[in-house]
């Protein structure tokens, strides 16, 4: 769930969240299936402010392009403050005064197809790290090859 160890870690709530529920299933994918409905890594600091989000769709694009702190850092990542504000608050002696810390977020994901589904219910979804995808694959007797990945999706199943 955590690579604590990192420059900056990565904690992977999603995969957490999936694996608390009742039911748990790997799905393997193409790239042909679906974006997901909301980013699936965000770059937070310890406050649960977002630094910097995964770029899903045209709507949160033309969002971001629209604030002027805003720097794509790839076409499909964004740092949602000034580029400069950033960099000032990871120098080490405002470390010092301020001890923010930073982490990339893998959050659970909405995951609709199961959502849609009569019985169930406290549906999330998220993706693994890239060894736990490897290992999944490999289970199920996939290759590994780059145009596959794996999501996991958790439910619950209503009780009456």
């Amino acid at each position: 769930m955590e690579k604590s160890g990192e420059l900056i870690p990565v904690i992977n709530y999603g995969v957490h969240e999936c694996l608390n529920r009742e039911f748990t299933v790997a799905i393997i994918k193409t790239a042909t299936f679906r974006p997901p409905p909301t980013p699936t890594v965000q770059l937070v600091d310890n406050h649960g402010n977002i630094l910097g989000e995964e770029i899903v769709n045209n709507e949160q694009k033309q969002k971001h392009e629209s604030n002027k702190n805003a720097t794509f850092v790839t076409p499909d990542f964004v740092l949602t403050q000034d580029p400069k504000e950033l960099e000032n608050n990871l120098k080490s002696e405002a470390l010092e005064k301020n001890p923010t810390k930073q982490a990339f977020v893998l959050p659970p994901v909405q995951f609709i197809e199961v959502e849609e589904l009569e019985d169930t219910c406290d549906v999330v979804s998220s993706s693994p790290d890239p060894l736990a995808d490897l290992y999944i694959k490999e289970y199920f007797n996939f290759e590994d090859d780059a145009k596959l990945a794996s999501i996991l999706v958790g439910f619950n199943v209503k009780k009456d």
